[in-house]
């Protein structure tokens, strides 16, 4: 399961930082680019919750 986590968190990394571009590719004038933004930094922060829960326990 914390592979998976780290997997999905690179994931989003890579997305929020290619976020300009996927927001031209699809002409979002900025709207796509704040949505990507905004659910790589949910998936970023609830991964590192689950990989701080699970050296904790």
């Amino acid at each position: 399961m914390e592979i998976f986590s780290v997997l999905l968190m690179i994931f989003a990394a890579v997305c929020a930082l290619f976020s300009d571009k996927i927001d031209r590719a699809v002409k979002g004038e900025g709207e796509v680019q704040k949505v990507i933004v905004v659910f790589s930094m949910g998936v970023l922060s609830v991964g590192m919750i689950t990989i701080i829960a699970s050296l904790l326990s």
